[in-house]
Formats: structure tokens, C-alpha cells, sequence
């Protein structure tokens, strides 16, 4: 237990007896309740401890992932390159196999400026095109 804790347990502690002086046993008890913090979902707990954990690049990067095929539109972006990371504003792409990349690299700066209008802000800087596995790899 914390210095902090043992502290509130001595006051709430003191509190208690002297409530029970003055009210009695049972009464102290029900009176306890109004000095005593109100409850607090765990969800919202859980997500105040767990906020400063999780980099939001990782958020965005499981949404890219999930509607990346409605991020890029029709074209073959979409079925040729899978996102596989994106870091400090690099976003890697994953291609099965390395003439692809040649194929995708004049598509590049149209699939920026659509990652771009997806979340509203500059979260992409660059998007650089890998071959399957160099993810892994880094």
C-alpha cells in the first residue's frame, strides 16, 4: 500500500469512529456512505490507466488494416499492397512480390493524399513499398 492509500484509510478510519460516537454502530455505517468516494465504472478506470500506453499510431494503423481496401478505392493498390506498419509517419506497404513495386510507385502520392483525407491530418508522410516478409524483417 501506498503512502498515499494508507493515509486515506487512516482518515477514513478516524472518520468512521468518530461517526460511530456520535450516531452509534449501525448509523455510522449508512453515514460513512456520503464521506465515502462515489463509483466509478471500470471501463472508464481501464481506460484512464491504459490512455498513455497506447501509441496512437497504433490505433490508426489497425484502422488503416481494417478499411484499407476503402481508403484506396478501386484500383490495384488495394489487392497488390497490404499495409504492414506505420511508423513516424512512414507507412510501409507489403507487396507479394518485388516487381510489384516497381508496378505501385507512380500510384504512391495518390495513395498518401488518400490515407491523408481518411484520417483528416498529415498521419502519413511517406509510404514506402516492401516486399512480403521485410516487415518482419526490420
Amino acid at each position: 500500500m501506498n503512502y498515499g492509500a494508507a493515509k486515506r484509510a487512516r482518515e477514513l478510519k478516524t472518520r468512521y469512529l468518530l461517526l460511530k460516537n456520535w450516531y452509534g454502530k449501525e448509523r455510522a455505517k449508512v453515514e460513512m456512505t456520503a464521506h465515502s468516494p462515489q463509483p466509478v465504472a471500470a471501463s472508464e478506470v481501464i481506460q484512464e490507466l491504459c490512455s498513455g500506453l497506447a501509441d496512437p499510431e497504433i490505433g490508426r494503423f489497425t484502422e488503416l488494416q481494417a478499411h484499407w481496401k476503402k481508403i484506396v478505392g478501386p484500383g490495384p493498390a488495394g489487392t497488390l499492397a497490404n499495409p504492414a506498419g506505420l511508423t513516424d509517419g512512414i507507412l510501409l506497404l507489403e507487396v507479394r512480390h518485388s516487381a510489384l513495386i516497381r508496378e505501385l510507385a507512380p500510384s504512391l502520392d495518390l495513395l498518401l493524399s488518400r490515407v491523408n483525407a481518411h484520417f483528416g491530418s498529415e498521419v502519413c508522410r511517406e509510404i514506402r513499398l516492401i516486399p512480403a516478409g521485410g516487415a518482419r524483417r526490420r
